[in-house]
């Protein structure tokens, strides 16, 4: 963990270098392995050169796709992921919006470019995406795909005077979905008409057979027109009408009962029984009962309960009072029946007015209730329509989509008078608001009586018309007061707005220093705000002018505060790195066996490096910096109980060490004793300086006794050592003197003894061949005497 957090350290000081072409330098110089640096390079440096400068060399996937959710980066980084990204990547990175947009602008294969299309949004990015890309072949393709509506359009616009092709398929196509689009519109209506025409035949009409023939066929031609039409939509998403449900709109043919032969004196009691039977049907078809025959059916059975009578008739007239019963029951089925083709054909309406809700009259606001008091009276009116289009008797029960329709009128006439109230509401308080108005006028507070107008004329416009009238006239004579009003308190502070003005334009052209200029542009700028705010031509324009001014003259200070905060975020980055270093550090070091030295220089370079981050944010530093002295106390903790054992380690030494010196051993014994220590000494760990060094210092004169001891016991084995060796040497000399030398005399013989004599401690060995060699010489000299 040392090695990791040392070699941050080694290069911290290239990496977070003060200017971009250091940093960039040191990129350049890093290991390709190295993405862990050039990630958090990436991820957090606020220079974008940077930034760019460590994108270009990054393969890691993980910071690549942090980096795609960077609004100022995003297109460059997708650009990159694009270059790296192999099968194996993400399926979340490959089909990124941004990826498959750089995607979509480089793909070489036309296939590629197709999946890539589809993750492409909003429809104009994606064609401007295709636009970009440099091969034709590839453009046409994808624009094949295209049937959208919104992207043809897109793709229309992008490539006018870009690619002929795609411009051409997307404006054939567009013209196609037009053309078709306007081909349905048509062919409803003419279904309608249809439907219409066919409803429209009386059955008594004696061309039916032929009106009706001619309607069948047009109908058929007609759905056959809707399938074409709907095919050539399909492509475009445009959903296709139900044709089965359409072929059921037409209304049933007539069909002529079979002729039942009359029957002379046939009772017509059954008939007006079954008369009174679909009479029943009919009203329960038109009240939209549960197991009603349908209206289709009831016409059929009309038609052959007419002819059947009619027929009986013609052989025997009925009863006067049968025949009343009859007509009157069938009469009434037929009314029934009509009232329900009205409903049915009502529906629709009926249902897209129940569909739209009422609004709500939570929000008090005055425009608000106005905007809702319009839509009130549109539904409203809209309902009424209806409910006269329905003209359903009183008598007869409702079916629920007009019972639903009469709820929903009376809701809109309690929230009308709702609104009513609110109005009158509004009213009460535009009336508060024009005799404050007047107050603020009489008390010459201008701006108070500008404020008070504008609102006024805001809610006096959001009241009814017939509400409003009055206010509008009582406001016209107000407001030529508020502005001769106005125009006095123009004239007295237009000249000090313009000397605003001038002194913020000062600023601009000539700046402070930032923190001087901070504080001018602010006292300038209350000294405006105080004078009011802006409600004529004029001062609009004044405040125009020093806004612009002020933006100029601020900009140096907005700068400069822009690079502290980048810096203030980019040293508590880097402070949070070292604090999470430290945890790790804390959390995973082997402390039983600690090299206990590095953990001090890991403690030293991490605040080293703690105080070279500053400043930071004081609220997120704070938290911050309460991590950083938790971790370091407890490592520092882990230290001081490891200086403490230390201390009693090396006491035990220096007591180790007096007991060597104050034994009887040998000075040699003693010295490879205290030797011994010495290398326990070097083993132990770190210890404060001040006790480190006491101790140090006692066990070094206890060393420095023996050792001294030791070297004058060796000093006096040399000088015998020497002496035995010049003793041997002079022996021999005098022994070759005496073989050879005729000029040895008795006085070098004597000189020889004496310089032996000198000699302490020679070995015995030694002195008996002194002995024989001084007697060799004697009698050498002797030899030489009597041989003269």
């Amino acid at each position: 963990m040392f090695g990791k957090i040392r070699k941050l350290l080694d290069r911290g000081p290239r990496l977070t270098a003060a200017t971009p072409e250091e940093r960039i330098a040191a990129i350049d110089k890093l290991a390709a392995d190295d993405q862990e640096a050039l990630g958090q390079l990436f991820l957090n440096d606020a220079d974008r050169a940077v930034r760019l400068a460590a994108l270009a060399r990054l393969t890691a996937l993980e910071p690549l796709g942090a980096g795609l959710e960077d609004a100022a980066l995003g297109s460059a980084v997708a650009e990159r992921l694009v270059a790296v990204l192999d099968g194996d990547a993400p399926t979340k990175l490959r089909e990124h919006p941004l990826v498959c947009r750089a995607t979509l602008a480089s793909a070489a294969e036309p296939d590629q470019a197709v999946a890539a299309a589809g993750f492409v949004s909003p429809v104009a990015e994606r064609a401007t995406a295709l636009a970009e890309n440099p091969r034709p072949e590839v453009r046409l393709t994808v624009a094949q795909t295209a049937w959208q509506p919104e992207y043809l359009a897109a793709l229309e616009r992008a490539m006018r005077g870009h690619d002929k092709s795609v411009h051409r398929l997307a404006k054939e196509r567009l013209a196609s979905l037009k053309t078709a689009s306007q081909a349905r519109e048509q062919e409803d209506a003419h279904t309608a008409q249809l439907i219409a025409a066919a409803a429209g035949l009386d059955d008594d009409d004696p061309h039916y057979d032929a009106r009706r023939d001619a309607i069948e066929r047009d109908w058929e031609r007609h759905l056959e027109q809707l399938a074409a039409t709907d095919a050539a939509l399909a492509p475009f998403g445009v959903a296709a009408r139900d044709l089965t449900v359409t072929r059921q709109r037409l209304a049933g043919r007539r069909r002529p009962p079979k002729p039942v032969p009359a029957t002379a004196g046939e009772d017509f009691e059954p008939m007006v029984a079954a008369a009174e039977v679909h009479c029943e049907s009919a009203r329960a078809n038109c009240a939209g009962e549960d197991g009603a025959p349908p209206l289709a059916e009831l016409r059929q059975a009309a038609e052959a309960l007419q002819t059947r009578w009619s027929a009986a008739a013609d052989a025997q007239p009925p009863a006067e009072e049968a025949s009343q019963r009859f007509r009157s029951l069938m009469a009434t089925a037929a009314k029934q029946m009509r009232l329900a083709e009205r409903a049915a054909a009502l529906a629709e309406p009926t249902a897209a007015l129940l569909g739209t809700d009422v609004p709500a009259l939570e929000d008090g606001a005055a425009d608000a209730v106005a905007n809702a008091h319009k839509v009130i009276c549109r539904l409203a009116k809209n309902a009424d329509k209806l409910l006269q289009r329905y003209d359903w008797p009183e008598e007869q029960p409702p079916p629920a989509a007009l019972a639903a329709l009469r709820l929903r009128r009376g809701e809109l006439d309690a929230a009308a008078a709702e609104c009513a109230k609110r109005f009158a509401a509004s009213a009460e308080q535009v009336a508060a608001d024009v005799a404050a108005l007047r107050s603020s006028i009489d008390a010459g507070a201008v701006h108070d009586a500008v404020a008070l107008e504008r609102k006024l004329r805001d809610r006096v416009k959001a009241l009814p018309p017939a509400t409003a009238r009055p206010f509008n006239a009582e406001l016209a004579e107000v407001a030529a007061r508020v502005r001769e009003l106005r125009d006095w308190r123009d004239f007295a502070e237009l000249p000090r707005r313009e000397a605003l003005c001038e002194q913020m334009e000062t600023l601009a052209e000539a700046p402070l220093a930032v923190p001087e200029q901070a504080e001018a542009v602010k006292g300038l700028r209350q000294q405006w705000n105080d004078l009011g705010v802006a409600d004529t031509r004029k001062v609009w324009q004044l405040k125009k002018r020093f806004d612009k001014a002020a933006e100029v003259a601020f900009q140096p200070c907005r700068d400069h505060f822009k690079e502290q905060a980048a810096q203030r975020t980019f040293n508590l980055e880097q402070r949070q790195a070292i604090v999470s270093a430290l945890e790790s550090y804390l959390a995973d070091n082997d402390w039983q066996n600690a090299d206990w030295h590095g953990v001090e220089q890991v403690l030293r370079q991490a605040r080293a490096e703690w105080r070279q981050y500053h400043p930071v944010d004081h609220k997120a530093g704070r938290a911050l910096s309460n991590r950083f002295e938790a971790v370091a106390s407890e490592i520092h903790g882990l230290i001081k109980a490891e200086r403490e054992r230390n201390i009693e380690h090396k006491e035990a030494l220096v007591a180790e060490a007096v007991a060597v010196r104050e034994s009887g051993r040998t000075a040699t014994d003693k010295a490879n004793a205290m030797k011994a220590l010495q290398q326990r000494w070097k083993s132990v760990g770190p210890t404060p300086h001040k006790v480190g060094q006491r101790l140090w210092k006692q066990f070094r004169a206890e060393c420095d006794v023996v050792f001294e001891a030791r070297n004058t016991v060796r000093e006096q084995r040399n000088d015998r050592q020497r002496g035995i060796e010049e003793a041997e040497t002079l022996l021999d000399e005098l022994e070759r003197r005496a073989d050879i030398d005729p000029n040895l005399d008795r006085a070098a013989v004597e000189n020889c003894r004496q310089r032996l004599d000198e000699f302490e401690r020679l070995p015995h060995e030694l002195k008996r061949r002194a002995a024989s060699v001084l007697e060799y010489a004697e009698r050498a000299l002797l030899a030489r005497r009597q041989s003269e």
